[in-house]
């Protein structure tokens, strides 16, 4: 780790922790950990005074923190999306586990002339971290259902052969889940006329009443059946803090391995270096 390395060098270190379990596994110098969504390590854009105060904050360890230390930022990010409650102005279907791929498609259906307008206008978009190509997103949610209704998270799924997928498995769940859900974020953010909504919204809309949010969540609760503890990673980054019911989206280490050693053991298994 950087800062180990600044530290022996005689250069004090201060850092802003995002995932709690990894900052332990590794003994930061001095960490503040943020209650925020991956991405976020300063809350929402547009709130210069609270950044300001994260940054204080992780800056003031360095004044305090004499040996390695994790310190719980106070504050909760303020709501980026504005006045009134934003609530998603196209209809879509309502899904049912039963009919999930009926639903999931209809869905992409609907949101794919907002995303191409978005894209348009915008001249980018963030879909694609999986390798697979906007004209290959068919590829993308066959891939998505098939891990959903339980092909394993070892080999690519059969049904999802086309794209070049540019990560191993497992962790090609994760970037698959990623552009499926940049899809749907750019989607229905395409509307000039209305603001964009907080974070907290978008993932409310998201997990509460889309298909694509009753499929991750399927795919979580076969993590979490899974008697590999290294995939709880995955399923950290696939649903934000407070989305998901049973708990914390992140797991630790078994009883009695070493933090460290799990870290290491499970970014080389998400990796594809180890089964």
């Amino acid at each position: 780790m950087l800062s180990h390395f600044l530290q022996r060098h005689g250069i004090a270190t201060t850092s802003i922790s995002l995932i709690r379990e990894q900052s332990e596994a590794v003994h930061p110098p001095r960490a503040l950990w943020v209650p925020f969504p991956l991405g976020r390590p300063l809350g929402v854009a547009d709130h210069p005074e609270f950044q300001t105060d994260v940054l204080r904050n992780a800056l003031r360890l360095l004044e305090t923190a004499t040996e390695p230390t994790i310190v719980d930022y106070p504050h909760e990010a303020p709501d980026g999306g504005g006045d009134g409650v934003w609530a998603c102005a196209i209809e879509l279907p309502t899904p049912e586990m039963s009919k999930m791929e009926a639903s999931l498609r209809a869905e992409i259906d609907l949101l794919m002339p907002r995303y191409l307008e978005a894209r348009r206008r915008r001249g980018r978009s963030t879909f694609g971290m999986s390798g697979a190509t906007l004209e290959q997103v068919d590829q993308l949610v066959s891939f998505a259902l098939a891990v959903a209704e339980g092909s394993g998270f070892n080999q690519i799924p059969a049904a999802a052969q086309g794209p070049d997928w540019i990560h191993p498995m497992p962790m090609l769940v994760r970037f698959v889940i990623e552009d499926l859900r940049a899809f749907y974020q750019e989607a229905v953010t395409s509307d000039v006329d209305s603001g964009p909504p907080s974070q907290h919204d978008m993932h409310t809309w998201i997990f509460n009443e889309t298909a694509v949010g009753a499929l991750i969540k399927q795919i979580a609760q076969l993590i979490s059946d899974n008697d590999d503890p290294r995939l709880l990673f995955v399923r950290g980054l696939l649903i934000p803090e407070g989305f998901w019911t049973a708990g914390p989206t992140f797991g630790g280490p078994p009883p009695g391995e070493d933090p460290r050693q799990f870290l290491i053991r499970s970014r080389r298994y998400l990796q594809g270096i180890e089964t």
